[in-house]
């Protein structure tokens, strides 16, 4: 609290606003919201389980143990009335620039210290696991479509958001593999 009495708003970072976001969907473990970012934003079981501690001493989210039969109860989480303000506050404001980082392009940086044949298994190897996340990202969108078609079309439902996301981010895996395979043949082409 400040010297007036009033709570200040806390500082969050943009991974307690993506977990808030995931729980005012619908209330999840924090196993749950690892599954449910894995193909948005990628986190650990390590930071998400601080952070939803941190949020709960914030009375942005509570918990509630949910009994399970053979196996150890499950901790759920759900946002509360401040956590849906402050999230819905924060959307819209300027973000900060992107960050990529991805250790495949930093090796790619140095890689005029191997061999064109080895630069070229390592881009056969990237393009298999953007193949394989493809895959994964389309069953993700089929799954999507066959809840509600409808809900994909209405910007008031979180499922069309899901969708807008999940698609961005297979255009993304789409575009990899192309500059991967023109990589490859960039390479080839040199050792003639």
């Amino acid at each position: 609290m400040d010297g007036g009495g009033v709570i200040s708003e806390p500082k969050l970072n943009t991974l307690c606003y993506q977990i808030l976001g995931v729980l005012l969907r619908e209330p999840r473990s924090g196993y749950d919201i690892v599954k449910q970012l894995e193909n948005i934003r990628p986190v650990k079981t390590s930071q998400v389980y601080p952070t939803l501690a941190r949020l709960e001493r914030q009375g942005l989210v509570i918990s509630r143990d949910v009994l399970q039969k053979g196996k150890p109860n499950k901790r759920v989480y759900s946002t509360t009335d401040d956590g849906k303000m402050i999230l819905i506050d924060w959307i819209g404001q300027e973000p900060d620039p992107p960050v990529l980082r991805d250790d495949f392009l930093t090796m790619i940086y140095s890689g005029w210290t191997k061999e064109p044949e080895e630069v070229i298994a390592m881009f056969e190897q990237r393009i298999t696991y953007v193949h394989e996340t493809m895959q994964r990202m389309e069953v993700l969108i089929a799954d999507l479509v066959t809840i509600d078609p409808r809900c994909l079309k209405d910007p008031r439902h979180w499922h069309f958001y899901r969708h807008i996301l999940l698609s961005r981010r297979l255009s993304i895996y789409q575009q990899e593999a192309i500059w991967s395979r023109g990589v490859i043949n960039l390479l080839r082409e040199a050792e003639k």
